[in-house]
């Protein structure tokens, strides 16, 4: 993750010394500098654990790790946190890597930031129809998109729609 999050922002960079499209005029995702695009889609994958194997069984630990772990949350209103362990079908409760709250992600370029928050959003609003986040139940996208809205303070407003219309703007 730490290799994809410093790719994406060397990336940003690129596109903003090449004057590119800057994401803050860009109208809709196909805007958005096509390095930086296949960048974002790189890290939200990676972030959406689009690739995780499920677990052949249950995994059990004899230390306090999980709870010490979990216990650094942060979480939202419903008591949910993105490290909240599962260890029954897969590694963690909720599909998407608690490295979304590390100081590399906080210190992107906010393009970079918000080419990773518009795909996000086409993935977690079902705007992305691809075979391979099928895996994503609409509960656990929404779940994700809740727990984001309380502990992310710089969530895009389209991450923020009322209703089931979850589509991009």
């Amino acid at each position: 993750m730490m290799n994809l999050l410093t790719r994406i922002g060397w990336e940003a960079r690129v596109a903003a010394y090449e004057r590119r499209t800057p994401m803050a005029d860009a109208g809709s995702a196909s805007d958005i500098p096509v390095p930086l695009r296949d960048a974002a889609t790189e890290v939200v994958d990676y972030l959406l654990f689009v690739d995780e194997a499920r677990l052949a069984d249950h995994i059990q630990g004899s230390t306090q790790f999980a709870e010490k772990f979990a216990a650094q949350g942060p979480w939202d209103r419903k008591g949910r946190s993105l490290r909240q362990f599962d260890l029954k079908q897969r590694l963690m409760r909720y599909p998407c890597s608690y490295m979304i709250y590390s100081p590399l992600f906080d210190g992107l370029p906010t393009e970079a930031r918000d080419a990773i928050y518009r795909r996000m959003w086409e993935i977690l609003s079902g705007a992305e129809k691809g075979s391979k986040y099928r895996r994503l139940s609409a509960a656990d996208r929404a779940a994700i998109v809740e727990i984001l809205q309380d502990t992310r303070k710089d969530l895009p407003s389209y991450f923020f729609k009322n209703g089931n219309d979850l589509r991009m703007p």
